[in-house]
């Protein structure tokens, strides 16, 4: 919760207009993911953590690779981990991995770097 308070505010400080659709663990950003899929309405970007709960991100990961309307969305993973098992994951089925910096500032240019997804 402290780092979707933390995306919030920085969004807030951007000129682009985002709107942030929240799940709190993998099984409720599936079924999110597929509200919005039957809506025609895709996300620019999908941010995962490795730690979340029901289903964590690495199961997350691999069920929205697995479904053909979904697999071409960017995604994400934002986690505390540094493991090169989790890295390689993330390599494997072809996106980003970024360690969750320590500072609000650092947060603020990490989450800059995650926008230009959606551009």
């Amino acid at each position: 919760s402290d780092d979707l308070q933390l995306l919030h505010e920085t969004l807030k400080g951007t000129h682009e207009d985002f709107d942030v659709i929240e799940a709190h663990n993998g099984r409720q950003a599936l079924e999110l993911l597929q509200k919005l899929k039957k809506a025609g309405n895709h996300p620019c970007l999908i941010i995962l953590d490795i730690n979340m709960p029901v289903l964590n991100g690495k199961e997350t990961l691999s069920i929205i690779k697995k479904d053909d309307s979904l697999k071409s969305i960017p995604v994400v993973v934002f986690t505390t981990s540094g493991s090169d098992s989790d890295k390689r994951f993330c390599n494997l089925h072809g996106v980003e991995m970024v360690t969750k910096p320590p500072s609000f500032t650092n947060f603020k240019s990490v989450v800059q770097k995650l926008l230009k997804f959606c551009a």
